[in-house]
């Protein structure tokens, strides 16, 4: 969900013409490796996290939903990368675009083929066929009765 917010890769913008490529933002990019880490190294920018979270025995809680951290991470406001996260952003930034670049769809149908269309196709056809005999016996029958 997080991947697909920053670069869809559901949605396809047209393809520019030959020779109208442009390289993309590289600190937009650097800007959404950095916002993905939050997501996957959340202790290291000092937001909740699903282990740390306290737990009173008496009271009852409220898990918080983890996987949209983009209310927590707005109320916290820009923060420095730690050190040992820099390496990362870059394995961060290939996996971004790497999403954005599959074909998750073509994937999925070359790897899990549908029987679901195979029917439809084969039903598709049955029906051709059963109304073009249809059409044959209307004829015939309605051409002897001219007779």
């Amino acid at each position: 969900d997080v991947l697909n917010r920053l670069n869809p890769s559901y949605f396809r913008q047209a393809q520019p013409q030959a020779g109208a490529y442009q390289d993309p933002d590289p600190r937009l990019q650097a800007q959404k490796a950095r916002h993905l880490s939050k997501y996957i190294f959340p202790l290291q920018y000092g937001l909740s996290n699903v282990f740390s979270q306290p737990s009173a025995a008496k009271e009852t809680y409220k898990q918080p939903n983890f996987a949209d951290r983009e209310r927590e991470i707005e109320l916290f406001g820009t923060c420095k990368t730690p050190k040992r996260l820099k390496d990362v952003l870059v394995l961060l930034d290939k996996m971004i675009w790497r999403h954005g670049k599959c074909h998750y769809k073509l994937l999925r149908d070359t790897v899990c083929p549908s029987k679901v269309g195979e029917l439809q196709v084969i039903a598709r056809t049955s029906l051709i066929f059963a109304h073009r005999s249809r059409q044959r016996t209307t004829r015939r029958w309605t051409a002897a009765s001219y007779w």
